[in-house]
């Protein structure tokens, strides 16, 4: 099946654009730029409007990284995607073990349809969630026997750890695995790392809590927190403080959000209506100055060059 979508992608390309096919869904890239040492990220859309985090990078010497993926339901839309961009991951990087993070990688794994060189995680102990968090016990189970069961390098990374990703584009663990934290454990145990190359650097914080947020304060120097783009804790939502995004000093804020959520809407209800934090960090990222924020509810697919 990988080879027949394959055969069908270049095939598109080679014949005009308007031929198309309802079943395959098409990631819009723009043209890249003509340079060395870099790399693209797209920050996916909230597909079907469902909170769920995703992110794909393509390095200028053509590898090819995926950041979490999404939930199981977005299997086919980020599957041919991949696809699109030749079918073969180089690193695939799951942030924590929760479904809208770690589904799409679960399903991939199945179909074998992808193929995947390297898993990067901080693997979470299972007897530690069943304790600390039940609702999360089943699915950390699967995902730990998904990937122990599908041939693929499967690397526990730990803080400091560089790899390099792609010629001129590096990946830095800023931190990993809390177990000491009680509240909110999986997501304060979220994998933190930047990836930088000459001209950007993004930190990812994945579902990062306040605890975790402060345990990296504490333990870090501030200058390696310092990037360009930073993917906001918890999409936006209930994850870090502001303190730690001061210290950040980012330019700009990546929102894997959904539009509801953005406006922390509940039932098509007014602005402001539901539960969530959102337009409390919306005004702490007006209070320090973000350039712009890239928001997948509102804009989808966002490449950013």
């Amino acid at each position: 099946m990988r080879v027949q979508k394959m055969i069908f992608f270049g095939l598109l390309c080679f014949f005009s654009c308007e031929y198309t096919d309802d079943n395959v869904n098409f990631l819009d890239i723009k043209t890249f730029p003509g340079r060395e040492k870099d790399f693209s990220l797209w920050q996916l859309d909230q597909f079907d409007d469902v909170v769920q985090m995703g992110y794909i990078i393509k390095t200028d010497d053509d590898s090819l990284i995926v950041v979490d993926g999404g939930g199981a339901d977005s299997v086919n839309i980020v599957e041919d995607y991949l696809v699109q961009l030749g079918g073969k991951v180089d690193a695939w990087i799951i942030t924590h073990p929760h479904e809208d993070h770690a589904g799409v990688l679960i399903e991939v794994l199945k179909r074998k349809e992808i193929i995947i060189t390297k898993i990067l995680h901080s693997a979470l102990n299972e007897e530690w969630v069943r304790l600390n968090e039940m609702k999360s016990y089943s699915f950390l189970v699967k995902y730990n026997k998904t990937i122990k069961n599908s041939e693929v390098l499967i690397l526990d990374v730990k803080t400091n750890d560089i790899f390099s990703i792609g010629n001129g584009v590096d990946l830095k663990v800023i931190g990993d695995r809390n177990e000491w934290i009680n509240f909110n454990p999986v997501n304060n145990s979220s994998l933190v790392f930047k990836i930088m190359s000459e001209n950007k650097s993004i930190l990812f914080l994945g579902d990062l809590g306040v605890e975790g947020g402060d345990e990296i304060l504490r333990s870090t120097d501030e200058s390696e927190l310092k990037v360009d783009y930073v993917q906001m804790a918890h999409h936006g939502q209930n994850g870090v403080n502001k303190n730690f995004y001061e210290a950040i000093q980012a330019e700009y804020t990546l929102w894997p959000t959904p539009i509801w959520l953005w406006e922390n809407r509940i039932d098509n209800g007014r602005i402001n209506s539901g539960p969530f934090a959102t337009l409390i960090v919306r005004q702490w990222m007006d209070d320090l100055l973000i350039k712009k924020y890239y928001v997948s509810g509102i804009e989808g697919n966002i490449q950013i060059d």
